[in-house]
């Protein structure tokens, strides 16, 4: 390297004796901010403008997404939970019935049949509807399907081979009350479809009282939710495009003029008495009123 010497206003020099380095820098170093901002100004403006919406709308998809089954679980815990709270409170006409026996005013006989008729007669939702059965199993009383009124039920089984009345009675023995999921066909229906039910033991009697949703149903209204959120969605996205949209036109359109006029002085064949826009007060507006003070010098 050069050894420079400094000399002070007589003449000699500064620091005589340390020389000084003189470095120059030929080389840019560029470091990842500008190459990431080098890379970006490959796209138009234009294009790197729509990049706002199209990622906020893939940002408001995958939200949604999340909700929406977030949504779907809570639907099943909900229809879970009020089949559990219904089934609750029809367990109370049979607790009624049997402190009536329990003080003499009824006979176990009875009691126990004005019990079955009124939890027989009870009804909730769309038509949804209460079954007891005993822990043979045998069904003692199903208000959708009489002709199963006193039928040997352990051998019964849904279509994927569950003996579902079985396993009512495992939860009911071994928990006292519990869900079953199941197959079984709507009132009026043949085809089997999947049910969740809630069933309890009754002790005094040794009888389960069960209901339970059908999850077609669950997923309908499911469905109905879907829809809503999906029109919310694309009412969103379609604004956020015609907002982006505009601030577009607002941006590039001055700026193809002030190009256009540029390009029109670098050829050479410029029309010096054209004006550009200089309405607003951003930077383009700016740029137009520099421009113009330029060409009517």
């Amino acid at each position: 390297p050069a050894q420079t010497v400094r000399r002070g206003p007589s003449g000699a020099p500064a620091h005589e004796g340390k020389p000084c380095l003189a470095i120059r820098a030929n080389k840019t170093i560029k470091g990842p901010e500008v190459i990431k901002m080098n890379l970006l100004r490959k796209f138009p403006i234009s294009k790197r403008l729509w990049l706002i919406p199209v990622v906020a709308i893939a940002m408001l998809f995958t939200l949604g997404m999340v909700m929406i089954q977030q949504v779907r679980v809570d639907l099943y815990k909900g229809k879970q939970v009020m089949t559990r709270h219904v089934v609750e409170a029809a367990t109370g006409v049979l607790t009624y019935y049997q402190q009536l026996e329990a003080s003499g005013a009824m006979s176990t006989a009875e009691a126990k049949k004005a019990a079955m008729k009124q939890v027989a007669a009870l009804r909730y939702g769309q038509d949804d509807y209460f079954w007891i059965n005993d822990m043979g199993p045998v069904m003692l009383m199903d208000p959708m399907r009489p002709e199963l009124d006193g039928t040997d039920l352990s051998t019964n089984k849904d279509p994927n081979g569950k003996e579902l009345f079985n396993e009512m009675v495992k939860v009911a023995r071994r928990d006292g009350a519990g869900l079953v999921d199941y197959e079984w066909a709507k009132p009026g229906e043949k085809d089997p479809v999947p049910k969740i039910s809630y069933v309890q033991l009754f002790e005094p009697w040794g009888w389960i009282i069960g209901s339970g949703v059908y999850a077609d149903g669950v997923e309908a209204e499911f469905q109905q939710y879907l829809v809503r959120f999906s029109l919310i969605g694309l009412a969103i996205a379609a604004l956020m495009a015609a907002l982006v949209a505009v601030l577009i036109r607002s941006i590039t359109g001055p700026l193809r003029q002030t190009m256009q006029a540029m390009a029109n002085i670098a050829s050479g064949d410029a029309d010096l008495t054209r004006n550009l826009d200089v309405s607003g007060q951003d930077e383009l507006a700016i740029l137009g009123r520099d421009f113009n003070s330029f060409v009517q010098k």
